[in-house]
């Protein structure tokens, strides 16, 4: 969930980004905003150096979190690459071969995490709000949940699924913005002229982060 360095060429970005997922009630949810990013999980802590695997995850890894039968958070499942390397044991735990956007390394960790801080896991996505790269805007989904965690520990949840459906009204589906990128691409997607979204235009889709997104 770290904040991503816009430091490659532009038409790699034109993907939407593979969100990270939480198990809550039996469901898949998607991680659609982090509070505090850079103390959930960082891959840099760990010996593997993935690279891109699919442009639908540029960062090269993917999580799947969970509750424990405790309420701790824990890191249910890794899903990377170690480029043209073969993946390292992790916490005692060997990689097992699966094909993913972000890899072909499967870690079943199960990693208690001493996160403190919330984040928004959201479901049913509206495709009236669909843009064309990076991560997808959390009020663009129809049920949406902030979770919040003291050391780790889940202790509070809010369904924030009335504020979205309220900021679909309030702010206006961004159809001319998606037709105006739409036209932008056009020469990207037939082959010719190349795409010239501004780096800042970039770095707020390419973040997950409540300073970009979190708009409650």
């Amino acid at each position: 969930m770290c904040k991503i360095k816009i430091n490659t060429p532009k038409e790699e970005y034109m993907q939407p980004q593979f969100f990270d997922g939480f198990n809550f009630h039996n469901r898949k949810y998607s991680i659609v905003a982090v509070e505090k990013p850079q103390n959930l999980f960082s891959i840099n802590d760990l010996p593997l150096r993935p690279v891109m695997f699919d442009e639908s995850c540029l960062r090269g890894y993917a999580c799947n979190y969970a509750l424990n039968g405790d309420s701790q958070l824990i890191l249910a499942q890794l899903f990377t690459n170690n480029g043209d390397e073969g993946g390292p044991r992790l916490y005692e735990k060997k990689p097992v071969g699966f094909h993913s956007p972000a890899g072909d390394l499967r870690y079943d960790l199960d990693l208690p995490l001493s996160y403190t801080g919330s984040f928004l896991i959201a479901y049913d996505f509206d495709h009236t709000y669909y843009m064309p790269c990076g991560f997808q805007l959390p009020h663009a989904f129809k049920t949406l949940y902030e979770l919040t965690f003291e050391d780790g520990r889940f202790i509070h949840v809010e369904d924030r699924s009335e504020q979205a459906r309220r900021l679909r009204i309030e702010y206006e589906p961004p159809i001319t913005a998606q037709k105006k990128m739409r036209r932008k691409m056009n020469g990207l997607f037939h082959g010719s002229a190349p795409c010239d979204f501004d780096d800042e235009i970039l770095a707020q889709y390419m973040d997950i982060s409540y300073d970009t997104k979190y708009l409650f």
